[in-house]
């Protein structure tokens, strides 16, 4: 990563009083600043510039050239030396101090929350407090990283071209596709399932396959509805799905289950394997669901947490939501953890479908759920308290169960970012709301 570091420098320009007082405080602080990101981020690029004035900004932008972002300490008022810096366009975190260079910050603030720019500000007395500074460029590399990633996904082949051309029909699929892209940077790669099973499922050797269909039966608190045999297909698409993982330099793999195992051009589940791949740090996106597959990738990034794809079902009358699919990862807590929760190896929806699992998330924990509209640019957010796991054959097989305010959630449902929400444990909203403005999103709660 590169990022660009100007300071809006007291030492060019007019309309401030200079004593020599001020001018060693700014330059402590310069020095300060610059030796914090040398020493706490050997493995970003740092490139300086000073800017008194608008004019400074211009000239310091050209200068620094090509950069992933920018990290701009204000230490003068009112000169616009930021108008130049905030349309630029890049990621950028302003940080401003308070007695020196909130003025010039709070003067253009409102242009950058009604202008959708992709700029946070921040006002503070201590901005060369290291944990400060060190919270904003972690931020600022999480957005480098998003941007960095790819997902693949295994769909049709008309739906593979829906996702890379705007044919009339394909309006919802090539608005998510393109939206995705612009938003996060985010390569999407596509492949058929003849693809899919020809270049992985088809190599993946029966003893290889039960190996792992056998562990699983091992680690499973239990297994109902299924034999070793039942599960050597699911076996072979993990394994397929991880060699295309690796095949591809992928971060994610998204595949549009329901439709490609019913009409028999996939020959498993892949629910098992998604499981596994979450283990080992790959974002997993059912139903080839390419927004809720880019929530993921951000949160990965932002904050190193699995998500769980969810369909929230309200009760009224309880006040509760049950978050319903047939996977979720069992190391929701984060991916570096090996806290993992217990898992049920079951059938779901009414015992019609094999290769599920009921996971037992961990209750009495708070959690934020996430969705994108990707058209409106929002993310929609709410948060939940988790109470309880349900069993049962019901529609999908992982069911916790969260108390939320599901009188608004049915009022205020955002239709643009469809039913799925995913689940993070956690308390996230300010976070997302921070790394929202970097991507230019609104954050709805």
């Amino acid at each position: 990563m590169k990022l660009g570091v100007i300071f809006a420098t007291p030492l060019v320009g007019g309309g401030m009083i200079l004593s020599d007082e001020f001018k060693r405080f700014y330059e402590d602080h310069v020095k300060r600043i610059k030796s914090i990101l040398e020493e706490r981020f050997p493995d970003v690029e740092f490139v300086y510039g000073e800017a008194g004035t608008a004019s400074d900004s211009i000239r310091v932008l050209r200068e620094i050239g090509g950069v992933d972002g920018y990290l701009v300490f204000v230490f003068r008022h009112l000169t616009g030396v930021l108008r130049p810096i905030i349309m630029s366009g890049r990621p950028t975190v302003i940080l401003a101090e308070t007695y020196t260079g909130s003025g010039e910050l709070m003067m253009e603030y409102r242009r950058i929350v009604e202008g959708g720019l992709r700029v946070l500000g921040r006002c503070a007395r201590k901005v060369a407090d290291p944990k400060l500074i060190e919270k904003y460029v972690k931020l600022l590399k999480a957005v480098y990283d998003i941007g960095n990633s790819k997902l693949l996904l295994v769909v049709d082949p008309v739906v593979s071209q829906y996702v890379d051309a705007s044919f009339p029909m394909a309006v919802g699929i090539y608005n998510a596709a393109a939206e995705v892209r612009s938003i996060f940077g985010i390569e999407t790669i596509t492949i058929t399932p003849k693809e899919f099973n020809e270049m992985f499922y088809e190599k993946v050797s029966e003893e290889e396959a039960r190996n792992v269909a056998r562990r699983w039966m091992k680690e499973a608190r239990s297994v109902v509805g299924h034999e070793e045999s039942d599960l050597i297909g699911d076996a072979k698409m993990y394994l397929a799905m991880r060699r295309a993982v690796e095949h591809y330099g992928v971060d994610g793999i998204a595949v549009d289950c329901w439709t490609l195992y019913s009409s028999g051009m996939i020959k498993a589940w892949p629910c098992l394997g998604f499981m596994e791949l979450s283990k080992e740090g790959v974002v997993c996106g059912c139903e080839a669901d390419l927004t809720s597959s880019a929530i993921m990738i951000l949160m990965k990034h932002l904050a190193g947490l699995p998500g769980f794809i969810t369909d929230p079902s309200i009760d009224e009358v309880s006040g509760e939501v049950v978050y319903y699919h047939c996977f979720s990862p069992i190391n929701m807590l984060g991916y570096d953890s090996k806290k993992y929760s217990p898992y049920v190896i079951t059938t779901a929806h009414w015992g019609g479908k094999k290769g599920s699992i009921y996971v037992e998330l961990p209750s009495g924990r708070k959690v934020t759920l996430v969705g994108l509209n990707a058209v409106d640019r929002c993310l929609v957010v709410h948060e939940a308290e988790i109470v309880g796991n349900e069993y049962d054959e019901k529609e999908c097989s992982t069911k916790p169960v969260g108390r939320a305010k599901v009188g608004n959630l049915l009022r205020n449902w955002d239709w643009k970012a469809g039913w799925h929400r995913v689940m993070f444990y956690g308390e996230w909203k300010e976070a997302l709301r921070e790394i929202g403005a970097l991507l230019g999103l609104r954050v709805v709660m």
